[in-house]
């Protein structure tokens, strides 16, 4: 039985072609993974054993994750791309929304998601960052007040990753504008 001249090459060529396509970045294409709250276990981290450098951060890659969540990065890449880490928190509102109570804050360890902060409509700020600890405020609204003015003070959270995840102390309640928590 004779083999048709070619075979061995042609077979090669489709090889290579499938693993090229099947190999291709998850920039291209819409997400494939389920978005991680804090209070899941991400995927694994970019953690480098001590003495490595951690690659710089990627920030059309989070920019592209925070709008693929349905959300706009509040600040601009150039602002980003100076942000130390490896924990880096990004402020981002509802795309479309006008408000401003359509907001979240996403984690990034690294480069890796590692989720955000609460439901995406409190309102939010992020006070400061130093790349290991990111501390949060949220308004306080008490039942009285109008959407446009709190009334309560305000609560600050602090953001660390730890076990591999982030962890807020004190604890992130559900709604951290409530005046409940």
């Amino acid at each position: 039985m004779r083999r048709p001249v070619g075979t061995p090459a042609v077979a090669a060529v489709l090889c290579l072609l499938l693993v090229t396509a099947c190999g291709a970045s998850d920039e291209a294409g819409p997400a494939t993974s389920p978005s991680v709250s804090l209070w899941s276990t991400p995927g694994p981290s970019t953690v480098k054993p001590s003495g490595d450098v951690m690659e710089p951060f990627d920030v059309g890659r989070a920019v592209l994750r925070i709008k693929r969540l349905g959300f706009t990065a509040d600040t601009g890449p150039g602002a980003l791309k100076n942000l130390r880490g490896p924990l880096r928190a990004i402020h981002a509102h509802c795309t479309g929304s006008v408000d401003g109570r359509c907001v979240s804050v996403f984690f990034f360890h690294g480069n890796e998601y590692a989720g955000y902060d609460a439901a995406p409509y409190h309102a939010s700020t992020i006070k400061s960052q130093d790349g290991e600890t990111v501390t949060l405020s949220y308004p306080v609204y008490l039942p009285t007040d109008p959407q446009c003015c709190h009334s309560g003070g305000e609560r600050e959270y602090r953001a660390r990753w730890e076990g591999g995840k982030v962890v807020f102390s004190p604890p992130l309640p559900e709604n951290p504008t409530s005046p409940d928590q």
